[in-house]
């Protein structure tokens, strides 16, 4: 197979005759054509010749019948007989033309779909290793984040600790001034009770001459 050289797939084939590639297949098989096989991925593919040759055989098939047509095709008079470059008309090779920019434009299409799943592929895998990237960030940064939110938070708590205390001093300041006071001012009433039970005890210096 060289790269000047016009081939077609089974698939090609099989609907230029109309027919399934089954069909295709098991006349390759059944009528022994030496169909060759593509080395790099092992489908067969056919030559001109034997494009022709099919066509032959479908056409002896539709005439005759498989087994007489299988039969003619073993007789090797009549199996020489077919050369297809000679009988190739010109309404075949427009056929062939045809056939052959359909297969091109296939290809393209071919090439231009496996380029757009490359291009899928890729942002298929950009998108994952930016999910990755984000976890790993996560796994890795947020332990410390935790960390120093915990620590502010325990700091917090200690200065509201702090806080609290100092309240609670002040409160108990508060309440041993007013008991203090409250103290002296029972010992200055009772004073006062003891001083003027005295001065009425004493007589007015008056009194004194009576």
């Amino acid at each position: 197979m060289n790269d000047n050289e016009v081939t077609y797939s089974t698939g090609d084939v099989a609907k230029d005759l109309g027919v399934s590639k089954t069909t295709i297949i098991n006349l390759v098989k059944e009528f022994n054509l030496e169909v060759r096989k593509n080395p790099k991925n092992g489908y067969r593919f056919f030559t001109t010749d034997d494009l022709h040759k099919v066509r032959e055989i479908q056409n002896c098939i539709e005439k005759m019948g498989k087994e007489r047509a299988l039969e003619q095709w073993n007789n090797p008079k009549i199996k020489n007989t077919v050369n297809p470059i000679k009988n190739v008309g010109l309404t075949e090779v427009e056929t062939l033309k045809e056939g052959l920019a359909l297969q091109q434009q296939h290809s393209q299409s071919l090439i231009n779909e496996i380029n757009e799943l490359k291009e899928q592929i890729k942002s298929i895998q950009a998108a994952q290793m930016r999910k990755e990237d984000f976890e790993n960030l996560i796994v890795q940064e947020l332990p410390v984040a935790l960390k120093e939110a915990l620590g502010e938070k325990d700091n917090q708590i200690e200065e509201l600790k702090e806080h609290l205390n100092r309240i609670e001093n002040v409160q108990n300041n508060r309440d041993k001034m007013l008991v203090e006071a409250l103290r002296q001012s029972q010992e200055a009433q009772q004073q006062f009770a003891v001083g003027l039970s005295e001065r009425k005890k004493l007589k007015k210096w008056w009194e004194f001459w009576r």
